[in-house]
This record gives C-alpha cells, sequence and structure tokens, in this order.
C-alpha cells in the first residue's frame, strides 16, 4: 500500500468506528451528565460547576502535550496505536466510575472524588482522541482519498452525536426523579456499561486493522518548544484554523441555546427532536459533500457549505410563537449544509500538515491536533460563557413560560445572528486558504523526491 493508493473499505470502516463512540461520550459527559449528577445524586452546583472548568482547562492543556509525546513516540506498533492502546480501557472504566459515584454526604470530599476521576478521564480521552485524529491526518497522502477517510470519520462523529442524543430519551433518563431514584442510576450504568464495550470494540478494531507508516529519522520532530513557532508560520493551517474557529465558535452558541428559542421563541419543546434531525441530516448528507470536495476542490466545496448552512438559516430570525412547521423545513435545508462544514475542514487540515513537512522536514500531526482540539474546546466554553451572561442581561427569567420581549429578541439574536455572522467571517478567511489539488501535488512531489531513498512504507499490522 504506497502514499497514494486507495484504502480498503474495511481500513476507512475501522478508522471511523472509534469517531461515533468518542462523540458518544463527550456529548453524554458535557450534556447529560452534569444534570444526573445535579439531579440524582445531588452533587452541590457550586463543586459541578468548578469541577467543569477546571476539568475543560486540564483537558486543553494536555492535548498539545500527548500530541508533541507521540510524535515522538517509537514502537514496533507506529506512534498513535500505542497511546490507543493505553487510553482505551481506563478510559472506559472512568466513564463507567463516573456513573456509579458514591454519595458520602460530605461535599468536599465528595468534590475532590468526582474531580480526580473527571482529570483522569481527560487524560485517558486526550491518550486516545488526540493520537486516533493525528493517525487519519497521515494514512494517505491521497488529495482526494482524505475527503474519504475523514469525512467518514467527521460523519461518524454526527452519528455518535445523534446516538447519544437518542438513547437516554428512549431508556427513558430523566423521565420520573420523583420515584426511585436508585432506578435511575441503573439506567444511566446500562449507557455507561454499552459505552464501555463499544470503546474496546471500536478502538480495539481499529487499532488491529489500521496500518501505521514507518518514518525516516529525518521526519521524526525533536524539540517540541522550538518547534512551535513554526506551526503560526504554516500560513494555510493559520487561515484553515481561524476560519473553523469562527466558524466553531458560532456553532456552539446556536448549540447552546437551541433549546431556549425553540420553547420561548416558538413555544414548542420539540427542541431535542429537531436536533436530532438536524444531526441526523448532517450525517447523511457527508458522503455528497465528500463527493462535491473531490469535483470542485476542498476549498470551494467548504465554502459552499457554510454558505448553504448560513443563507437557509436566516429566515429563522423572523420567526415568532407557532412556527414550529417552518422552523422544521429551514432546519432541514440549513442541515443540509452541516455535513460539508464539520467533513472537509480535517482533510484541508492534513494538507497544511503536508506543507508544514515541505517546509520543516517533519511530520508532527500530533502537534497539530493538540492545538486544533484546543481551539474547538475554547469554542464550546465560550459559547456558554458569552451566551448565558448575556441571555441574563437581557431580563431572562428561568422557568417563566413566557419571557420579556428583549430575552426573545436576545435569543433570536443569539440562536440565528451569532451562527450566521460567524460563518460569514468564516468564509472571508477561508477564501485565501491557499492549497488546491495541484498546488498539493507539487508539494507531495517534491517531499517524496527529497525522500526517495527512505521513503516511509505502511507497516504494523497486528
Amino acid at each position: 500500500m504506497n502514499p497514494g493508493s486507495r484504502l480498503r473499505p474495511l481500513t476507512v470502516a475501522a478508522y471511523g468506528a472509534p469517531g461515533f463512540v468518542l462523540a458518544a461520550l463527550a456529548l453524554t459527559f458535557y450534556v447529560f451528565l452534569p444534570k444526573y449528577y445535579a439531579d440524582v445524586l445531588g452533587i452541590d452546583l457550586t463543586v459541578l460547576g468548578v469541577v467543569v472548568l477546571l476539568s475543560r482547562v486540564w483537558d486543553a492543556v494536555i492535548d498539545p502535550a500527548i500530541g508533541a509525546l507521540s510524535d515522538r513516540t517509537r514502537s514496533g506498533w507506529g506512534r498513535r496505536r500505542p497511546w490507543m492502546v493505553a487510553g482505551a480501557a481506563p478510559l472506559a472504566l472512568c466513564f463507567v466510575l463516573l456513573v456509579v459515584l458514591p454519595r458520602s454526604g460530605d461535599p468536599l470530599g465528595e468534590g475532590l472524588y468526582l474531580g480526580g476521576l473527571t482529570f483522569l478521564f481527560f487524560l485517558f480521552w486526550t491518550m486516545v482522541t488526540v493520537p486516533y485524529e493525528a493517525l487519519g491526518a497521515e494514512l494517505s497522502f491521497d488529495y482526494d482519498e482524505r475527503n474519504r477517510l475523514l469525512g467518514t470519520r467527521e460523519g461518524a462523529v454526527l452519528a455518535g452525536t445523534l446516538i447519544a442524543a437518542v438513547i437516554p430519551i428512549v431508556v427513558g433518563v430523566g423521565s420520573d426523579l420523583t420515584g426511585d431514584l436508585a432506578q435511575e442510576r441503573a439506567r444511566y450504568l446500562d449507557i455507561a456499561l454499552i459505552y464501555a464495550i463499544l470503546v474496546a470494540v471500536a478502538v480495539g478494531g481499529c487499532v488491529i486493522v489500521v496500518r501505521e507508516r514507518v518514518w525516516a529519522e529525518s521526519q521524526r520532530p525533536r524539540a517540541f518548544l522550538r518547534n512551535l513557532a513554526g506551526i503560526w508560520r504554516n500560513r494555510p493551517f493559520r487561515i484553515l484554523l481561524g476560519a473553523y474557529a469562527v466558524s466553531a465558535l458560532g456553532f456552539s452558541v446556536a448549540a447552546t441555546v437551541i433549546l431556549f428559542y425553540v420553547q420561548y421563541v416558538l413555544g414548542s419543546t420539540a427542541g431535542p427532536f429537531l436536533l436530532a434531525v438536524y444531526l441526523g441530516i448532517g450525517a447523511a448528507t457527508v458522503p455528497l459533500w465528500i463527493f462535491l470536495a473531490q469535483r470542485f476542490e476542498k476549498r470551494r466545496a467548504w465554502l459552499l457549505a457554510l454558505g448553504v448552512n448560513t443563507a437557509a438559516f436566516v429566515p429563522t430570525l423572523l420567526l415568532g410563537r407557532g412556527d414550529v412547521v417552518i422552523f422544521g423545513v429551514i432546519v432541514v435545508l440549513s442541515a443540509l449544509g452541516v455535513g460539508g462544514v464539520m467533513a472537509i475542514p480535517p482533510s484541508m487540515q492534513a494538507d497544511a500538515i503536508d506543507y508544514d513537512e515541505w517546509t520543516s522536514g517533519t511530520r508532527r500531526e500530533g502537534e497539530y491536533i493538540g492545538f486544533w482540539s484546543i481551539v474547538k474546546k475554547l469554542a464550546a466554553a465560550l459559547s456558554a460563557g458569552l451566551a448565558f451572561p448575556i441571555l441574563d442581561f437581557s431580563g431572562y427569567v428561568p422557568g417563566l413560560g413566557q419571557q420579556a420581549p428583549a430575552a426573545i429578541w436576545t435569543l433570536r439574536l443569539l440562536y440565528v445572528g451569532t451562527p450566521c455572522v460567524c460563518n460569514l467571517i468564516a468564509i472571508a478567511i477561508a477564501w485565501r486558504y491557499p492549497i488546491d489539488r495541484a498546488t498539493h501535488a507539487k508539494i507531495r512531489e517534491e517531499i517524496d523526491t527529497r525522500l526517495a531513498p527512505s521513503a516511509a512504507p505502511l507497516t504494523g499490522r497486528a
């Protein structure tokens, strides 16, 4: 299997599978577990808030560190898979322990226990996810094949997010918190055990089926801190990261307030269903956007996806109470672009990493993925940090059936205006992304010529 060959369908499927379960774990931890801790376990909300905040900071700090360490790993199994193997089982165990959290009656002791488990959870999470994403960037050097591989992974992420949002509803999580809370704990434990098994199966299958490259000694990065400036000097990556960060912020703000918008602006409780429709259509359209990226170039396809997602969404600003059906149509139309918004940037990112090898001579996907992860997590953190104070300042009253007009318009502007403006800014930034098919071919040709005596084959299949 040479750098430009087409990957086997089994390889693509095995690589994409962990993205499904990792997305399910993430949504469950950030969306469902906090409410479970507060309503079922009775964890102090202040303690819970501090734990979540510190865990996000810790998670962001260790991303580039684990990425850099995986870049420098030497083993018979390559440099990514040993980290995935080492992190998978502890990750699954920590997730189960987070669900069966014991009660001691001591808020400080419970907070320390929860905090310690959460920090371990994110340590093992990063040990799996950062090397896993870095592995995808180096499996193929083919311009179009990367669309198929990394688009499949992002489609699996969307599908995993959808399933994680639906499963708690199906099993009745949160349906009756006035009765036996032990039954509620049992429901969560069932979900945790299912996810733990899926982590073992998906990561294990990926490690067994997917092969890694053996890199020439000259391609291995060395000093980490001295290399950081090189990431910023990578103009294609800098442009892509800037556009992605702005777009991700708008997407995260919309996701943060969608349930508020549907309930208080439209007067409906169909928010979870509409969110599921949005994610489902997004996942289903990923193959279409993979084709369009090959047909029209990645940058153009991504700009088109951002445009479709934005243009279809603008009329939502004019909707009001009772316009649920119209909103549903808009959700469907807007969702047609979300598959491309999610699926195309990772492939462009891989091309930008090739540009780094062209200029520096080293392959350091882990470092790039680590900093990319920080941006994703900061976008999620900023969305809540900005949206909720703004909503509070507008006069929003929790639990009030009919909100004040100022709060209603604030919800409209947050849910509709923020992502639309962010997407327009992202389009303006991404317009300057310089790597197209011809440019990438020249970059790869020069790299391959330089490395001809010590080309990097694929090896290490278990």
